[in-house]
């Protein structure tokens, strides 16, 4: 039998990606609700606010592909806004179906190394973003918290041991990279284990070799992560760009609620209902925290929607949060695929990149490594 060309593999690859995540949509659209209900839900509500949920939603992933574009310009790594994007909608999709969240940053490192971005530097990267992500979102909802705790007693007074639950795991996490970006051997020790694991699954046939990449993977990463710590301010820069995406991404229940011709409660009321939802919920080990989310607005917000609203309500901004991600992220993955299989079939994984504004990838061959 002929033996399969790179770029057969590759391109039989890239199929294989696109059936599967097409096939996870499908699943857990069917699992985790009925997006026609909040189709339906929506033909009701104002669509001025509802533009304002997508606008809201826009500025969440602007800002999120912001923190990624501004950390690789500060390693002096050359990177265009359009492929941060990208590289955003991918780790978010892929987040969105995997359970706790963990698919998105191995995807987004994926989807970087074929633009020859290294993965220590890549993954310096989404690690620093997870940080200011996680302090953002812990700080700001500590905050409001703290300066309106009217609305948590009158909504939420007898789930706050949830929300304290989540602060803690959540706070748990930025401890953990926090250790890992100053402590070498912590990383060492986890990627030595994950290639002994692949050794003994048969997955990793050259353990010294594998082992001398990840040496490199890990200066870089410790590099990049070491250069931010000799710079506080653009440290803070990217915390600021954080509190923005978070925000935007809080605000949609907002948008929801005035929608549907609601003004009872203030911006800041929904808005810390909201941050403490997302605290609360955000470990939850199943897809897009399904089941927690949900079970979550209805008891934090019963109290905000009226009876015959909740359920309409608790569907659009599943909708807004959730499966719009899955469906602009999906558009994502299957124009990498695509690209991918373009380049593939356009000579091997190490041929050169088009050069200039009209390639077909919106960031190639545009790095350049600080000394």
């Amino acid at each position: 039998m002929k033996k399969m060309s790179k770029a057969a593999r590759s391109n039989l690859l890239n199929i294989g990606i696109i059936v599967i995540t097409l096939a996870a949509v499908l699943y857990v659209s069917a699992t985790g609700g009925d997006i026609g209900d909040a189709w339906t839900a929506m033909r009701s509500a104002n669509p001025l606010w509802i533009l304002a949920a997508v606008g809201s939603w826009c500025v969440f992933m602007t800002f999120e592909a912001m923190g990624l574009h501004v950390f690789f310009r500060q390693q002096k790594v050359k990177i265009r806004f359009s492929l941060s994007l990208l590289v955003a909608l991918i780790g978010s999709f892929y987040s969105a179906i995997t359970p706790a969240a963990t698919g998105g940053q191995p995807m987004q490192v994926l989807a970087l190394k074929k633009r020859r971005i290294p993965a220590g530097i890549s993954s310096s990267g989404l690690a620093v973003k997870f940080f200011t992500f996680q302090t953002a979102l812990l700080s700001l909802g500590a905050l409001l918290w703290i300066f309106n705790p009217t609305i948590v007693r009158t909504c939420i007074d007898e789930a706050k041991w949830i929300v304290l639950a989540g602060f803690i795991l959540n706070g748990l996490t930025v401890a953990l990279v926090i250790l890992m970006a100053i402590n070498k051997n912590i990383v060492r020790g986890i990627i030595n284990f994950l290639i002994r694991a692949g050794k003994a699954l048969h997955l990793v046939k050259d353990v010294q070799k594998l082992t001398e990449r990840a040496e490199g993977a890990i200066g870089d990463f410790h590099a990049s992560v070491d250069y931010l710590t000799h710079h506080p301010v653009r440290l803070f820069h990217l915390y600021l760009i954080s509190c923005l995406q978070v925000l935007g991404l809080m605000s949609i229940a907002y948008c929801i609620y005035r929608a549907l011709g609601l003004n009872q409660y203030t911006y800041w009321d929904v808005l810390t209902l909201q941050f403490l939802l997302f605290i609360a919920a955000s470990f939850t080990p199943l897809p897009g925290a399904s089941g927690a989310q949900e079970g979550g607005f209805y008891i934090f917000f019963q109290h905000v929607f009226p009876a015959d609203k909740l359920v309409g309500a608790l569907l659009m901004w599943r909708f807004f949060t959730y499966y719009f991600t899955m469906i602009v992220g999906l558009s994502a993955v299957i124009y990498d695929s695509a690209w991918s299989m373009r380049r593939a079939a356009g000579g091997e994984d190490g041929s050169p990149e088009p050069q200039g504004d009209g390639g077909a990838d919106p960031g190639e061959k545009e790095q350049s490594r600080r000394p």
